[in-house]
């Protein structure tokens, strides 16, 4: 008795810690957002964001620092509560019958692990230049119109942010539960449409630069 009191004590203290680094993790993903959607602003625009966020170095390594460990916490828990879960119930139903739950919430597994792929690939692509045809420090609309200029690349940031979408879809809403805020059912069905409104514009807003850049890429090539 212990034993399961202790374990499921465990679990919650672990979902919290969850929660809480999905939470600097959605920030994240809204601000990168907004400061990316200046690429249709022009070079200029962009390029003069890159330069403020690389002005100071050291608040910009502390904020990479906050993020990349709350990255990390993030799906060591993910991947811990996971495994307790099969532990728990190795198993599995004789049948099963799916009860009603959204697309986000029954493939978080699988988002969070083709996200946790695209983060290796963007900070190899985009981050450090390591897997860019022709990086150039500085000039961020540059590398990021000749990065898209090409089908591979585009697909897989177009694939990657819709796994994005899902996975905040049912996130917002998961966070909500593993800090242990009861909602009423009203305002629980109201942050169920805004995670799914916050989801799109997240998904529709960073997939539209790639595919963009791919388009102007084909009409200059004309």
């Amino acid at each position: 008795m212990a034993t399961s009191v202790e374990f499921g004590t465990t679990s919650v203290a672990k979902k919290a810690l969850m929660a809480v680094s999905g939470i600097v993790l959605t920030v994240y993903v809204v601000l990168h957002l907004a400061g990316n959607l200046l690429y249709f602003a022009g070079p200029e625009a962009l390029d003069a964001y890159g330069a403020l966020l690389h002005q100071n170095a050291a608040l910009l390594w502390s904020a990479r620092a906050v993020l990349f460990a709350s990255f990390g916490v993030h799906v060591v828990v993910a991947l811990d509560l996971y495994m307790r879960k099969q532990v728990a119930r190795p198993i599995s139903y004789g049948r099963y019958e799916r009860a009603a739950s959204s697309l986000g919430a029954r493939s978080m597994l699988w988002t969070g692990l083709v996200l946790l792929g695209f983060v290796v690939y963007h900070v190899l692509h985009l981050t450090l230049g390591l897997a860019h045809p022709a990086y150039a420090p500085g000039r961020v609309y540059s590398n990021v119109s000749v990065a898209f200029a090409s089908v591979v690349p585009t697909v897989i940031y177009v694939v990657s942010m819709i796994a994005l979408g899902l996975h905040v879809s049912h996130g917002v809403l998961a966070m909500t539960q593993s800090l242990g805020l009861t909602l009423h059912r009203d305002r629980l069905r109201a942050l169920r449409r805004l995670s799914v409104v916050l989801a799109l514009i997240v998904a529709l807003g960073l997939a539209a630069i790639p595919i963009t850049a791919l388009a102007l890429s084909f009409t200059r090539g004309r």
